[in-house]
C-alpha cells in the first residue's frame, strides 16, 4: 500500500510537471507520462501489482504432461476483499492447460463469477454457463481480467449476468496472466482459451451446466465469432450459440497508410512475434521504445494510450505502409474472422456510432458468413442506433 500511495503522489507531481505534448522524441516525458497515467488509472484497479507476487499466475511443474482443457490450479473460495464485485456474487480462479499457435500445451488463466442464486431453465438446479470473452485489456500478464478489481467489465457486462443468474467463465486468454507471450487479436487461439476454460470449469463445478453460450465483446466479439466457427470443425458438447458485440472481423485491414492507435501499435508485436514482422523498421525509435516501456513495467490500456496519445501516424512509424508487409497480409489470412461456416447461430451485435470498431468490417463479415452458411445456421445482425 506504502508503494501504491508513492506511485500515486509521484503521479499527481507528474501531471503537474510535465508536458503533456510531449514531442514525439522525447522518450523521458513519453515514460513519464506513462507512469503517470499508469499510476493514476490502472494501479487502483489491480489486485495485485506486480501480478507475479501473487503465488495464483505461477506455472506449475504439471504443465508438462498436461491436456488441453485439464486443471492445473484451483482456487475455489478466492478471497474478494480486493475486488469490487457486487454483495452477493462469489468468485473462484483456476489455471488450465490450452495450445499455442503450434499445438503446444501452454498455461492459461480464468475466473468464474458465480450467482448468488442460478437461473433456472425448465426446473434445472444447475448453474447456467456464459463463456465470456473480453475486450482488449493489454498486452502483458499484468492485464490479466482476473487481476482487475472489477473484472473489467463490471455491470458493462459481467456483473450484470452474474446479477440475473448466470455463472460467467471469463478467460484471461494465454499470455494474460500466465507467463507466456499473449498473441493479441489472434482470434483462433483465444478461442481455443475460452473453449478450454469451459471444459476446464465443468469438469471441477458439476453443478455447472452441461450447456453453455459464449458471449464477447470487441477483441472478443472476434473471439465469440472465432468460437462459432471452430464449432464448426472442433465441436464441443453443450454450445448453444454465440454473441459477438461490437466484432472486428478483420482484426487488421491491409490498407495504407495505418492510422494511430495504439491498438495497432498492440498488434505488430504479435505480428512480429507469429510473422517475424520487423519492428525496428516500421516504427520511429521513441515511439517503439516507449511502447516496449508499457510493456516492461506492465502497463495495461490507459498506459498505452498515453504513450501515443498526441502523435501523428508519421510521427509514430517510419513506415506507415507496414500493413501491406507480408507478414502482416499473412496474420490477417490466418486469424481473421468472418465467410467459414459456422458450428452454432451467432447473434452480432454492433453500435452505429461505434469510432473504435466501426460498422464497416461487422457488415461486411456479416454477408461473408451468411453467404458461407446457407440456411443451415441463424445468423442475426442487430444495429443499435447511438
Amino acid at each position: 500500500m506504502h508503494t501504491l500511495l508513492a506511485l500515486l503522489s509521484l503521479a499527481a507531481t507528474c501531471f503537474a510537471q510535465i508536458d503533456l505534448t510531449c514531442a514525439a522524441t522525447n522518450l523521458f516525458c513519453i515514460e513519464s507520462r506513462v507512469r503517470a497515467d499508469q499510476a493514476l488509472l490502472e494501479l487502483p484497479n489491480f489486485v495485485t501489482y506486480p501480478i507475479q507476487h501473487d503465488p495464483f499466475y505461477a506455472t506449475p511443474a504439471n504443465l508438462s504432461s498436461a491436456k488441453p482443457g485439464q486443471i492445473l490450479k484451483l482456487e475455489v473460495n478466492t478471497n474478494v476483499t480486493a475486488y469490487d464485485i457486487p454483495p452477493g456474487q462469489a468468485l473462484s480462479r483456476f489455471m488450465y492447460a490450452s495450445v499455442d499457435n503450434f499445438g503446444a500445451i501452454v498455461p492459461a488463466t480464468a475466473s468464474i463469477l458465480w450467482p448468488f442464486t442460478p437461473k433456472s431453465f425448465n426446473g434445472s438446479n444447475s448453474y447456467p454457463l456464459v463463456a465470456w470473452a473480453h475486450g482488449t485489456s493489454g498486452i502483458d500478464r499484468q492485464c490479466a481480467v482476473s487481476n482487475m478489481r472489477n473484472l473489467q467489465y463490471d455491470f458493462r457486462s459481467v456483473f450484470t449476468l452474474a446479477s440475473v443468474g448466470y455463472a460467467v467463465v471469463i478467460a484471461d486468454y494465454v499470455g494474460l496472466g500466465s507467463d507466456h507471450f499473449f498473441n493479441y487479436l489472434a482470434y483462433k487461439l483465444h478461442a481455443n482459451d475460452v473453449v478450454y476454460s469451459v471444459a476446464a470449469a465443468q469438469s471441477v463445478f458439476s453443478e455447472l451446466s452441461a450447456s453453455w453460450a459464449s458471449f464477447g465483446h470487441s477483441e472478443g466479439g472476434g473471439v465469440a465469432w472465432a468460437i462459432g466457427e471452430r464449432q464448426a470443425f472442433a465441436p464441443i458438447p453443450g454450445f448453444l450459440g454465440t454473441i459477438a458485440a461490437a466484432p472486428p472481423p478483420f482484426p487488421i485491414a491491409n490498407v495504407a497508410p495505418v492510422g494511430t492507435s495504439v491498438f495497432t501499435a498492440f498488434l505488430s508485436f504479435t505480428i512480429s512475434h507469429l510473422y517475424g514482422l520487423n519492428l525496428s523498421t516500421i516504427f520511429n525509435p521513441a515511439p517503439l521504445q516507449a511502447l516496449q516501456f508499457v510493456q516492461s513495467i506492465g502497463g495495461c490500456n490507459d498506459a498505452g494510450y498515453s504513450a501515443f496519445t498526441t502523435f501523428t501516424a508519421d510521427q509514430i512509424y517510419s513506415n506507415t505502409s507496414w500493413p501491406l508487409s507480408q507478414a502482416a497480409v499473412n496474420f490477417a489470412r490466418d486469424y481473421s474472422v468472418g465467410g467459414r461456416a459456422l458450428g452454432g447461430p451467432m447473434l452480432i451485435i454492433q453500435g452505429s456510432n461505434d469510432t473504435v470498431v466501426g460498422t464497416v468490417g461487422a457488415t461486411v463479415g456479416f454477408n461473408n458468413t451468411c453467404t458461407a452458411q446457407g440456411n443451415n445456421v441463424s445468423i442475426e445482425y442487430v444495429s443499435v442506433i447511438g
